[in-house]
């Protein structure tokens, strides 16, 4: 009879994955969490940034401020990254979540997030403007527009200034653009 129950051990991450991802470098962020990849390949979250070496090999080092979204699907395993600066996604197939990746960029990604706003657009369909915190704290502007918009149309661009100009005055009004908040 237990009197004591055991906790789980804690994953390790395989050998040679640290390196891929490129966590064995000095000054490297906090790991926060981890998996490996269908096919090969692994991502890591850290404090700072989302570390991808997909099954091609392919690797991507992108700070939170860049993710605009992801959706993890639970039944397929499929987290899918949505980037600030693309309409390429990023899909990963989960092998094993014993690292709890979908849940920790979904936090990060949320937690850069300080001030958002819907703007509506021609078209019917609204644009997104957000003031997020990048991986130095600093307050940075960015705004999303939906396919078939333009930013270089001068309509368009007096919108999201306006928009982002009311965004950057609440943040000065809570105080929000004060400092970096609180490491973890």
């Amino acid at each position: 009879m237990k009197l004591i129950p055991r906790l789980p051990r804690k994953a390790v991450m395989p050998e040679g994955m640290s390196e891929s991802l490129g966590l064995d470098e000095p000054g490297t962020p906090r790991l926060l969490a981890w998996s490996i990849l269908v096919g090969g390949g692994a991502a890591a979250a850290t404090t700072r940034d989302l570390r991808i070496v997909t099954p091609r090999g392919e690797r991507m080092v992108r700070s939170w401020d860049a993710v605009d979204q992801a959706v993890w699907e639970q039944n397929s395993r499929m987290l899918v990254i949505w980037w600030v600066d693309t309409r390429k996604t990023t899909p990963l197939e989960i092998q094993d979540d014993v690292g709890r990746l979908p849940e920790v960029v979904r936090e990060r990604v949320q937690s850069s997030v300080v001030l958002s706003a819907s703007v509506p657009m021609p078209r019917g369909k609204p644009a997104r403007v957000a003031l997020r915190r990048d991986p130095d704290g600093q307050l940075i502007a960015q705004s999303i527009l939906p396919p078939g918009v333009k930013a270089e149309d001068p309509r368009v661009r007096a919108v999201i200034e306006a928009a982002l100009a009311d965004l950057w005055a609440d943040a000065g009004e809570r105080e929000l653009n004060a400092g970096a908040p609180p490491a973890l």
